[in-house]
């Protein structure tokens, strides 16, 4: 027997009371169609949910809800625009109506503010659903329909809001602190075991992997603290700054595992590792057990005191190298910790410390997926129409409508195919469904206590199958087909004929979205990778050439997208850990170029052997890890001819090997490896739906 948890029923409880209170509300005020609000209530209530696995936070609901009244309120003009310009010729409405939602969809893609595209997303398909509805029963009622369209949206989502916010609301920011706590833990325990000793490449991959997701969890719960609580909205710029920290010191971590092995090589190694043990480790230490304790004054290691004379300059390079990777890595930890112990107090005067501008965000797009979309839902849009328009077929409308809600919901799901494919059987259920509820028990019962009952089964229904992946698209079909066919002002005038058609239609529509996404299929994980790599060769070798560098906070942002999306296609320990790889060398080449003043005679000739490695990585769609290691052996070798150039800083020489360190890893070559596997034996993914917006 399957066991439905609390959690699931208090879903449920919240989506029934808030339908009752919109159709309540819809009739009572004689709205034009008081379904539409029943179906904002289930859209705004429900489609979080499939990719939360249960009550979605309340931060996502006030997000999307706010989101879809904006969205709906432009979408509905640009419907009435479509109309007035349109109405009577419709192979113009086709082409525009076609264009619109193409480039709502381009618009979908490229947008990396999930509620911005959100906007977007409801302005194309609502466009539509506004449109199609007044070409279906008349457009001389299409301001009707614009105002009615928006007017019970505002209200479905109103009740729906009002739900989550009274009964039981689950907060999201209030595991932030917690969630930071975590962060910052696991990476002092990572910095700790690295120190303690060497460790096997599976075990450091694992840790790295763990100490990621621990960053991927915070950063999806700041993300809400601007829309629960305004107890931490002057925490929001520290927050976004500490984002882009949070990446670099994961890649001081992983610098520092590297650096630390080449320090272990040299004989009197140990012998300088234990100085800075020794300052780090107490501190490390507390920052492990107590992340949100009073933080301490900032922790700067000492200079090491050496004899240039005895000891060699391989040791020294090596030992500054881990000094000054070392030292970021406390800094970083340090600044958490602040920020940490800041959200415990916001009234203290501490607080004044932090950053209070926010950080710019620099993307990677990915152009040539969003073109596909937009291309592939105008041609599904315009062949359907086609159809729809020649064939003479009434309620071919519907199919339309659903035909853009599906291509433009799910167009970021992982397998849009497969879920669709779920949604078909929601709809032929919700037909099936439907009929009964209006043929059957409607017209048996009288007075709204008996409506409301009937509808609650259907909608309960939904919501509970809504949080398992496998009928989250089954439960969510059912609630949009079943509230798109029932008109709930003209229950009771007996229309099997009408009905059937308007439930063939939404069929169709499905059926015409699964074919979309079958037959004009997206690029695959592999080939995805590919291009990122191929963008990631040619800024690494802008980065190797140029005179010019770029902010690093902005290069940061840039390499922390693409990372993002490199770790999402590869899903391993290892694409996780090639991912940081990338991001480190490209920091490491950021800072010779930066130091590049203190070369000394040698600027030129070390310019020029970077400028030669930017154009070999860009010049090449496969790095043979022979190459990478010719590179580094030269690396090495540059480094070898410096140890004994006494007026260069060693830090510019460290950095120097720390590039050939990199190389050595063969950064780059895993992925695209995977890439050609996938590209040239490409498989089904899963129809996971909790990927889909």
């Amino acid at each position: 027997m399957i066991r439905i948890p609390a959690d699931h029923w208090l879903l449920a409880l919240r989506t029934v009371l808030a339908v009752w209170l919109a159709l309540f509300l819809s009739m009572r005020l004689d709205l034009y169609q008081p379904a539409w609000a029943i179906l904002a209530v289930m859209i705004v209530t429900l489609q979080p949910v499939m990719f939360t696995g249960g009550t979605p936070p309340i931060g996502i609901i006030i997000g999307r809800s706010l989101a879809r009244l904006f969205g709906t309120l432009f979408g509905a003009i640009v419907g009435l625009v479509l109309i007035a310009l349109f109405g009577q010729q419709p192979m113009l409405y086709l082409l525009f109506a076609g264009a619109w939602l193409a480039f709502c969809m381009y618009w979908v893609i490229l947008e990396q503010d999930e509620y911005l595209g959100y906007v977007m997303m409801l302005s194309g398909y609502t466009s539509t659903l506004v449109s199609l509805t007044a070409i279906g029963t008349g457009i001389e009622n299409v301001w009707s329909v614009a105002q009615g369209r928006f007017t019970e949206t505002a209200l479905g989502i109103g009740c729906g809001l009002l739900m989550h916010v009274v009964i039981a609301p689950r907060y999201g920011s209030h595991a932030l602190p917690s969630a930071l706590s975590r962060f910052l833990s696991q990476a002092a325990t990572e910095t700790l075991a690295t120190l303690a000793e060497p460790r096997a490449r599976d075990d450091r991959d694992a840790q790295l992997k763990t100490l990621f997701q621990h960053y991927q969890q915070f950063e999806k719960l700041r993300g809400l603290t601007r829309l629960e609580t305004r107890r931490l909205s002057h925490f929001i710029p520290a927050l976004d700054r500490f984002a882009s920290d949070s990446l670099a010191l994961i890649t001081a971590v992983r610098e520092l595992e590297t650096a630390l092995d080449y320090l272990r090589d040299c004989d009197d190694g140990e012998r300088w590792l234990s100085q800075l043990t020794r300052q780090v480790v107490p501190l490390l230490q507390e920052i492990e057990q107590r992340p949100d304790g009073e933080p301490s004054e900032r922790l700067l290691l000492a200079d090491f005191e050496w004899d240039e004379a005895t000891v060699e300059p391989r040791t020294r390079t090596r030992a500054e190298l881990v000094r000054q990777r070392l030292g970021e890595v406390i800094g970083l930890l340090q600044h958490g910790r602040r920020l940490r112990h800041a959200l415990n107090d916001p009234a203290s005067s501490k607080v004044k410390t932090l950053p209070r501008e926010r950080r710019s965000r620099a993307t990677h797009n990915e152009h040539f997926i969003a073109r596909f979309n937009a291309f592939r839902v105008f041609i599904a849009f315009e062949l359907l129409g086609q159809f729809w328009i020649h064939s003479g077929w009434h309620s071919g409308y519907l199919a339309m409508m659903l035909l853009g809600v599906f291509t433009m919901l799910f167009a970021k799901a992982p397998n849009p195919a497969a879920v669709v494919y779920q949604f078909l059987w929601g709809s032929i259920a919700a037909v099936f469904f439907g009929g009964i509820l209006l043929f059957l028990v409607m017209p048996a019962i009288s007075g709204f206590p008996l409506l409301a009952i009937a509808v609650a089964v259907p909608v309960t229904i939904g919501t509970l199958l809504t949080p398992h992946p496998r009928w989250s698209a089954i439960g969510l079909a059912g609630a949009i087909t079943m509230m798109t066919l029932l008109n709930l002002h003209s229950t009771y005038n007996f229309a099997p004929t009408s009905y059937i058609n308007g439930g063939l239609a939404s069929i169709i529509g499905t059926i015409a979205a699964m074919a979309t996404y079958s037959l004009l299929r997206q690029r695959s994980a592999g080939g995805r990778i590919k291009t990122l790599m191929a963008a990631y060769w040619r800024g690494l070798g802008r980065l190797l050439r140029e005179k010019s560098l770029p902010n690093r906070a902005r290069l940061e942002s840039r390499l922390y997208d693409r990372l993002g999306k490199l770790v999402a296609l590869g899903g391993s320990d290892q694409a996780i850990r090639e991912a940081i790889d990338l991001h480190a060398m490209a920091l490491c080449v950021w800072r010779i170029r930066r130091l590049r003043d203190a070369l000394g005679p040698h600027r030129a000739e070390i310019e020029a052997w970077l400028g030669d490695i930017g154009a070999r990585v860009v010049s090449r769609r496969h790095h043979d890890p022979a190459v990478w290691r010719e590179l580094a052996d030269e690396a090495i070798a540059w480094v070898e001819r410096l140890y004994h150039e006494t007026r260069l800083p060693i830090a510019s020489i460290g950095e120097i090997a720390m590039l050939g360190h990199l190389m050595r890893a063969a950064p780059g070559v895993a992925l695209e490896t995977r890439a050609d596997e996938e590209h040239d034996a490409p498989k089904a993914t899963t129809g996971d739906t909790r990927h889909a917006r």
